[in-house]
């Protein structure tokens, strides 16, 4: 059993997030000697840089912002925070090269596992966002752990983002535990890939073999090379405000807003334990005004949240927060952020609905605030989250799945889109109208489910992996010269679609014609559909000379050599084939840079190649 003493203290920065969206503490460490006490085998460093084919990190550059586990023989000792935590929300961003292991223990007990899993088809407990499994000395086995619900795990040397939402077991005044930790939410590169899973001990390898409710971040260091950069988390300790002397006044009638029953005799009083609408009035043309006092122990920032099928307005110490307002199911929340001092807060709570009858209202209130994650301040009967609707995904098994439909891309919906699933877990989708690749995923396919649900009015097609976002517009286009800004996009009278054929492996050729060149467009997983590899085909006939091919367009483009490049300092990579390779400019862009090559004017048949690693 390793025992720790936390002797030094360390100073964090503190942004408090305000402004309508949250009052909780976030803690960012700008400085990462303020996490925890730096082992010497680890460094502070600006910059990383690794790739998919090394087991060790290429180099490393000056700076600070970055921890790094060099590669040694025996890697050192884990990095501890200077500081315990109960609940917790937990975020930090990861990289491994090749064939790495690490881990990160919430409250030096329960693991989620850091690994280089890309592109493994059936992970388990022990890859990268796995549960790890906890183990039987006596059995000589392990037991329990849960593996992630889906691999979205990217290629060695890019840069992961992990979210972890924690609660802490709880003990009695005995010391007895009465309630398991729970991994609430873990979310793997924007992916929820744990909700709700209790562990019932120390997962293996844990610094301690008890329990308890309080405990410190560990990053494994014993190994394999791992980098750790943008660390920040919430910590929760509070409990949430009690209300007192809360009462209710009810208005029967048809209201259309507040003015037509404030100041008016109530139909009914009454006094209540937890806010709610159903106090026996019906779910139709009803008023209820709720007032009492928060007791709050704590100064700071909080944050008042109202969810609703009806209309709400919030008052604290007699000040409208939230205004008069109609909500509907599935709204987003209407919230405030404000300043409370220690000490009893008076507030008003104004509900009413007059309209959808044989719909059940719903009333929810809710409170953040300094150590106080969202709770609910109503009774659970008032207020039911809206039912998820229920997915319908689609998934390749033997070979790929071709699907047709629109695409929400860069905040707009593509309408003449075809998504493409391999089972190998790597997918994109491809705009028929621009002849552009406008994203590629890893993990499932599509979630399907808007093109069905009811009338199917959306029809889009959901991503269900880690989406990545290529830039709009078409991959081909006419400039004056190589420094011309590229085009949003080609007319539909200059490029003309001629539909896509399937090969025998059942993976689509998309063709089209634009100023008289004719280019097959083909898309196809390669290393077990580790990567996608790009292969252009075109014949320029009229040898036209102000024709141009966009590789990639992204803020930040770096050269690695060897055709290799680098896209948003870890996002992914680009790795152009030899053949292609002599001809490509980087240029800078006024949103970025961009990587284009000329149309060759040769006769025969031409070729652009590339592959996406990511």
């Amino acid at each position: 059993m390793f025992n720790l003493r936390f002797s030094k203290l360390f100073l964090p920065v503190i942004i408090l997030i305000s402004g309508g969206v949250s009052a909780q503490q976030v803690t960012v460490f700008d400085d990462l000697k303020e996490f925890g006490e730096i082992p010497k085998t680890w460094k502070m460093v600006g910059g990383v840089n690794a790739d998919w084919e090394h087991n060790d990190f290429l180099s490393t550059t000056r700076g600070t912002g970055i921890l790094v586990n060099l590669p040694k023989s025996k890697n050192g000792p884990h990095l501890i925070s200077g500081f315990e935590h109960g609940d917790m929300e937990l975020e930090l961003d990861f990289m491994v090269p090749k064939g790495s292991n690490s881990g990160i223990y919430l409250q030096g007990r329960y693991e989620i596992q850091i690994f280089d899993s890309w592109g493994k088809v059936n992970p388990n407990s022990g890859d990268a966002g796995g549960i790890y499994q906890r183990f039987d000395k006596e059995k000589r086995q392990g037991f329990e752990g849960k593996a992630p619900r889906m691999n979205v795990s990217k290629a060695p040397g890019l840069w992961q983002h992990v979210r972890i939402v924690f609660e802490a077991p709880q003990f009695n005044a005995e010391g007895v535990k009465v309630k398991n930790a729970k991994f609430v939410q873990v979310f793997q590169n924007g992916i929820l890939i744990h909700e709700n899973v209790e562990v019932t001990g120390p997962t293996t390898s844990a610094m301690f073999e008890d329990e308890s409710s309080l405990g410190p971040i560990v990053i494994q260091g014993d190994h394999g090379p791992v980098a750790i950069r943008n660390i920040k988390y919430k910590s929760y300790y509070n409990q949430v405000p009690q209300i007192k002397d809360l009462k209710f006044d009810y208005y029967k009638g048809k209201f259309q807003s507040v003015e037509e029953f404030q100041g008016s005799t109530p139909n009914q009083t009454g006094q209540l334990n937890k806010v709610t609408w159903d106090l026996g009035h019906g779910i139709l043309d009803f008023a209820y005004e709720y007032s009492g006092n928060l007791e709050i122990i704590k100064s700071g920032d909080y944050t008042f949240s109202l969810s609703a099928f009806g209309k709400t307005s919030l008052y604290i110490n007699g000040e409208n927060v939230i205004e008069d307002q109609y909500q509907l199911p599935g709204d987003a929340p209407r919230s405030k952020t404000l300043r409370l001092e220690k000490g009893t807060v008076p507030f008003k709570l104004v509900f009413y609905k007059n309209n959808y009858p044989g719909r059940r209202p719903q009333l929810g209130f809710f409170i953040e605030g300094p150590g106080i994650k969202k709770s609910p301040l109503q009774d659970p009967n008032s207020y039911v989250e809206s039912v998820i609707q229920k997915p319908f995904y689609l998934e390749p098994s033997n070979e790929p799945i071709i699907i047709r439909g629109f695409f929400q891309h860069e905040g707009n919906v593509k309408t003449h889109t075809v998504s493409v699933g391999e089972p190998s877990g790597s997918s994109f989708v491809y705009d028929l109208q621009q002849g552009a690749l406008l994203s590629i995923w890893r993990g499932g396919f599509l979630d399907t489910s808007p093109m069905w649900r009811q009338r199917g009015e959306s029809q889009l097609m959901i991503p269900n992996g880690a989406l990545i976002e290529l830039a709009s517009g078409p991959t081909i286009a006419k400039l004056d010269n190589e420094n011309s800004p590229w085009p949003d996009s080609v007319s539909t009278d200059l490029l003309h679609i001629q539909g896509y054929s399937l090969n025998r492996a059942r993976r689509p050729t998309f063709k089209y014609t634009l100023e008289q060149v004719a280019v097959e467009d083909y898309i196809e997983p390669e290393m077990d559909g580790k990567i996608l590899t790009r292969t252009i085909s075109y014949i320029n006939p009229q040898k036209a000379t102000d024709l141009y091919a966009r590789i990639i367009s992204a803020e930040k483009i770096e050269d690695l050599g060897e055709g290799v490049y680098y896209i948003n300092q870890g996002q992914f990579y680009v790795k152009i084939a030899d053949s292609t390779l002599s001809n490509v400019v980087l240029r800078s862009t006024t949103l970025g840079q961009e990587l284009l090559l000329p149309i060759s004017t040769e006769e025969a048949k031409n070729e652009i190649k590339y592959s996406l690693i990511y």
